[in-house]
C-alpha cells in the first residue's frame, strides 16, 4: 500500500500548483479564488508549500483507505479532482481571508486552527464515499474471511511519523512561526497536541481493557491519533487541561465508532472513520464550545458556525466525490478485477499469470461488489 500511495502527493502537487492554490487563496470571490494560477502573481511560496502539505494530507486520508483494490488510473484521477477542486474550494471558504467561515468573517466566523474539519472531516467524508463506491474487500462478509494483522513495529513507526506530521501542521499554521516573541505560543501548541495524543492513547488502552479485557497496540495508536485530530481545531487557544479532556473524549468517540462499524460490518481496513472522521467532527464541536474563540470565550455563534462548517464540508465532499467515483466504477476504471485483488495489485507477476483471465473478465463486472 505504501508503494501505491506515493503517487498521490505527486498528483496533488501538480493539481495544487496548476489551480488548486488559486482556487483556495485567490482573490475576487467568496466562493472560489481566481488568482495565483501556476504560482504566478507574486505567490507567497512558503504559504503555497505549507498549504500543499495540508492538501496532500487530506487527499491521502480521502483516497488511501481503499487504495489496495483501486485501479491506478481511477485512483490518480480521483486524487486530482479532490486536491485540485474539492479541497481548495472548501479551503477558500474556511481559511482564506475572504471566506465566509474565516475566523475574522463578519458573516459566519468559525474556529478550525489546524484542520480538524478542513483536513480530516473533508478527507474522512471522501474516504467514506470511496468505501461506499468501491465496496468491501472480496469475501469480507464471509465467515472464513480473515483480517490482516498489522506489523507492530511498522504500526509504531507510522504512529511516530504521524506525530511529527501533526506537529508540523500545528506549528506551521502559526502566521509568525519564526518570530522570537512567539515561542511561548508555539510551545503551548506543541504541549496541547502532545497532551491530547497521550491522553487519547492511554484512554484507548483503558477502553479496550474494559471492553475486551486485554490491551492492543491498535487501541493505543488509534486513540492517540484521534486525540491529535480532535485537538487541531482549537489547539491554539486551549489551556493544557482542556487539551487533555479533548484527547480523552476523542478517544472515547474513536473506540465507540470502531465498535459500531465493526458490528455494522463496514469494511474500513485503515480505521479512517473512527480515527479521522469522527474525531474531526468532535474537534469542531469541542472548539466551538471550549476554545477562547467559542462559547467559553463569549462568542456563542462560533459553536453553531463550527457545526455548520462540519455539515457543509460533509455535504460538499459527498456532492462531488460520490457522482465522480460512481461514474469511474460504472466504466470499470476504479476497482481492480477480482483475480488481481486476490493476487495483490503490486505483485509484479500478476500480469503474466492473469492474461487468460483478463480476456474473459471485463472491468465493468465490478458494478456489483464481488464475493468469494
Amino acid at each position: 500500500m505504501l508503494s501505491f500511495s506515493f503517487p498521490a502527493p505527486v498528483v496533488t502537487f501538480v493539481a495544487f500548483w496548476l489551480h488548486g492554490y488559486a482556487f483556495a487563496f485567490g482573490e475576487h470571490s467568496n466562493f472560489i479564488g481566481t488568482q495565483f494560477f501556476l504560482s504566478l502573481d507574486n505567490t507567497d511560496l512558503v504559504h503555497f508549500f505549507f498549504n500543499y502539505v495540508r492538501c496532500a494530507v487530506a487527499t491521502t486520508v480521502a483516497l488511501g483507505t481503499a487504495s489496495e483494490r483501486t485501479e491506478p488510473v481511477g485512483y490518480l484521477m480521483s486524487a486530482y479532482v479532490f486536491s485540485g477542486f474539492v479541497y481548495p474550494v472548501a479551503c477558500h471558504w474556511v481559511w482564506d481571508q475572504q471566506g465566509i467561515f474565516n475566523p475574522q468573517s463578519t458573516l459566519y466566523p468559525s474556529h478550525d486552527y489546524a484542520g480538524s474539519g478542513m483536513i480530516f472531516v473533508l478527507g474522512g467524508t471522501a474516504a467514506v464515499v470511496s468505501l461506499r463506491a468501491i465496496g468491501p474487500r472480496a469475501g469480507h462478509k464471509k465467515p472464513h474471511f480473515k483480517k490482516r494483522t498489522g506489523n507492530p513495529t511498522m504500526m509504531a513507526m507510522g504512529a511516530f511519523l504521524q506525530l511529527l506530521g501533526f506537529l508540523g501542521l500545528v506549528l506551521g499554521a502559526h502566521p509568525r512561526i519564526l518570530a522570537a516573541e512567539e515561542g511561548q505560543f508555539l510551545g503551548l501548541y506543541a504541549i496541547n497536541l502532545l497532551l491530547a495524543a497521550a491522553s487519547g492513547g492511554l484512554y484507548g488502552l483503558f477502553f479496550q481493557r474494559i471492553y475486551q479485557n486485554n490491551y492492543d497496540l491498535d487501541s493505543l495508536v488509534g486513540g492517540s491519533i484521534a486525540g491529535m485530530v480532535a485537538v487541531c481545531a482549537g489547539v491554539d487557544s486551549y489551556i493544557p487541561g482542556l487539551a487533555v479532556m479533548c484527547g480523552t473524549t476523542a478517544s472515547f468517540f474513536f473506540f465507540a465508532a470502531r465498535v459500531l462499524i465493526s458490528r455494522m460490518q463496514v469494511d474500513d481496513p485503515l480505521n479512517v472513520i473512527p480515527v479521522y472522521l469522527v474525531p474531526g467532527l468532535w474537534g469542531l464541536v469541542y472548539a466551538g464550545l471550549l476554545s477562547d474563540q467559542g462559547t467559553i470565550g463569549g462568542k456563542n455563534e462560533v459553536f453553531g458556525n463550527n457545526s455548520l462548517v462540519a455539515l457543509i464540508l460533509f455535504l460538499w465532499a459527498v456532492l462531488i466525490m460520490h457522482p465522480l467515483l460512481s461514474f469511474f466504477m460504472c466504466f470499470g476504471i476504479l476497482r481492480v478485477p477480482l483475480y488481481i485483488e486476490k493476487r495483490g495489485k503490486m505483485n509484479p507477476h500478476w500480469a503474466a499469470q492473469g492474461q487468460d483471465e483478463m480476456q474473459t473478465e471485463h472491468f465493468c463486472d465490478w458494478t456489483e461488489t464481488p464475493e468469494v
